[in-house]
């Protein structure tokens, strides 16, 4: 597997001295209590300007953080599965329009159920495009770890879910939560595939992700980071570790398309370079450029008011954020800059104008904001000297 060339970031147009301030963001969290490790990382022009480990990976038994170490990614997650739906649209095997219920016909006549309790008919179908953009108005009461460990497959909560009253009319609202589970059902049908099996032969295997899958083998379990749980109080207590009954480890039935995959730092950079790429890496193409364009465009209904989550202000496109305002997205960015991240804090930044990726991965529950990546991203992007 070839890695990018490492480089001083003075020859990719950055600033080392200023770079430092965002390791020593990182590390000023560690010591005050909020973080216990993180690896975080940039490329510019395809090469590695900056590569930090820190910390550990699991405080308690003083197991210090790697470069392969291992990481819930838990909505980093939906970008794969955005990106495995518009491999099949390639193919012709599914059209944006379709309705979910030409696939699932517990989707067929849907209700919308109102604030005041009553149904009405839904005003059109949801459709696949719905469920890329995230309007297709279904429930999003459901808890990810319980999903997980559930004995539920994809086809059954696929139903599931389709059987229930819509909270919105499609393409009314941006509702986040669990229409990219539907829309890898639909992957499941239209390829013939488990979700996990389609995954890794057409991503992970071509990209030559070997550390990204919905579990972790017995030989890589002691690389899996432990989950922690900032409160509100301030303290930081394990929630998730690597043992071998642990939620992350073990086998599953339920391949959670919305949050379930485990990933490394690395892996996930030939991922999100893949995309950077317009869908081409070492080679390998897994999209065409249009379908990269297209994938990340505004897709939000017109007239809906910008998305916000930290300090940043953004757009949506199919499966990522999209700044399409650098002035309204009241933070350092691009034009076209697009993303995602997970409830953990991993987060993926991917800049065309700029040419970079920047990563930062931990492994924090946080019942109260802690700032960490939205601040790590601006720290990044004031060392952009040229």
């Amino acid at each position: 597997m070839s890695e990018p060339k490492s480089a001083i970031p003075e020859t990719l147009g950055l600033c080392s001295q200023r770079l430092q301030r965002a390791d020593a963001h990182i590390a000023r969290h560690i010591a005050d209590g909020k973080l216990v490790g993180a690896v975080t990382l940039v490329t510019r022009r395809d090469q590695l300007c900056h590569f930090n480990i820190q910390g550990y990976a699991d405080r308690e038994q003083q197991i210090p953080m790697r470069d392969d170490t291992l990481f819930r990614i838990y909505s980093m997650t939906k970008i794969i599965t955005s990106v495995a739906a518009l491999i099949v649209y390639e193919e012709g095997l599914i059209d944006l329009n379709d309705p979910v219920s030409k696939y699932i016909p517990a989707f067929a006549d849907q209700k919308v159920k109102l604030k005041n309790g009553d149904l009405v008919d839904a005003d059109r179908p949801t459709t696949i495009y719905d469920l890329l953009r995230h309007t297709g108005g279904l429930p999003n009461d459901y808890n990810l770890e319980e999903l997980i460990g559930s004995d539920r497959t994809l086809a059954s909560f696929a139903e599931e879910i389709g059987a229930r009253p819509l909270i919105a009319h499609p393409g009314e609202k941006w509702i986040y939560g669990y229409q990219t589970d539907v829309l890898a059902r639909i992957v499941e049908i239209v390829s013939e595939q488990t979700f996990d099996r389609f995954l890794h032969d057409r991503i992970f295997e071509p990209l030559e992700m070997t550390d990204t899958a919905f579990d972790v083998p017995e030989e890589k379990r002691e690389r899996l980071a432990t989950c922690y749980r900032y409160a509100k109080d301030g303290s930081l207590t394990p929630i998730n570790g690597n043992e071998p009954d642990s939620l992350f480890v073990r086998p599953k039935k339920f391949f959670s398309a919305a949050g379930g995959l485990i990933s490394s730092t690395r892996d996930y950079l030939r991922f999100a370079t893949m995309l950077l790429r317009k869908g081409e890496l070492d080679g390998v193409r897994l999209l065409g450029r249009k379908s990269v364009e297209l994938m990340t465009l505004d897709h939000l209904p017109e007239g809906h008011p910008d998305l916000q989550i930290g300090t940043q202000c953004f757009r949506f496109g199919l499966g990522v954020s999209v700044v399409t305002d650098v002035a309204r997205s009241r933070c350092l960015s691009s034009l076209g800059d697009f993303g995602w991240g997970g409830a953990a804090g991993t987060q993926v930044w991917m800049n065309p104008e700029e040419e970079m990726v920047v990563m930062i991965m931990i492994q924090i529950r946080a019942e109260v904001p802690t700032g960490v990546m939205d601040v790590y991203k601006r720290l990044v992007y004031q060392a952009i000297v040229d």
